[in-house]
């Protein structure tokens, strides 16, 4: 090997090297500010949680064995609701036949605690859906034009999707579409997400609309899951 190809090893190397200490220190101010401002509110905050990778299931989770990671954790009691908030990221790669591409996938996931309930789920029709691994789970029409070309509804039972998306309710999710969905029933929880990395703000704001969702679901709808 030539003086002069060592010599660009040697360069490449030291690049990759200073990228990796810049990634790391922008990862370590991002989750100290996460910190200081969850400490200021009256928040938690953990770097990681390996456990919540395998919590959830449906979009956008990944599922069987993945690399994927929980990091950035708030957790809080909001308005009366028990939050949890975190990042959820994880890589895929593809090869063309000549370069093999590595990509992140990275989400914010919000949930708020709820009675148990089977699964529904809301989404904007032009998004299209994927529940994989939930049996008994099939689309949905609520029978009021508008609501169902705007939306795509899967549910586990008519019976409690129905009671659920009641025409207040709809009035509400159709006022602001995009900022109200997607969002799961499943289990114990409420779960909403979004593309892109944590931030407190949209933390909140998400929190806010799932909580604004869980208060405007009928009394005798919590009743009957109780029941």
């Amino acid at each position: 090997m030539s003086g002069g190809t060592l010599a660009i090893l040697a360069i490449a190397v030291v690049i990759i090297i200073a990228i990796a200490v810049m990634a790391s220190a922008a990862e370590r101010q991002r989750a100290e500010a996460l910190e200081s401002w969850a400490r200021e509110r009256g928040w938690n905050y953990d770097r990681e949680r390996p456990e919540l990778v395998d919590r959830f299931s449906g979009t956008p989770f990944r599922s069987g064995r993945s690399n994927a990671k929980a990091r950035h954790v708030l957790t809080a009691d909001h308005r009366g609701q028990r939050v949890l908030a975190f990042e959820y990221s994880y890589t895929t790669t593809s090869h063309n036949g000549q370069n093999t591409t590595t990509t992140t996938h990275c989400f914010t996931v919000v949930t708020v605690s709820t009675p148990a309930t089977p699964v529904l789920e809301v989404r904007l029709e032009h998004l299209g859906h994927a529940l994989l691994g939930l049996v008994g789970v099939h689309d949905l029409q609520v029978g009021e034009r508008v609501f169902d070309q705007a939306f795509r509804i899967t549910a586990q039972e008519d019976a409690f999707a129905l009671a659920v998306l009641e025409p207040g309710v709809r009035a509400w999710l159709l006022e602001d579409p995009e900022g109200r969905v997607p969002f799961r029933f499943s289990g114990d929880h409420l779960l909403g997400w979004s593309s892109g990395r944590i931030d407190p703000d949209t933390v909140v704001a998400g929190a806010d609309t799932l909580i604004d969702l869980v208060e405007r679901v009928p009394a005798q709808v919590w009743e009957g899951t109780r029941g």
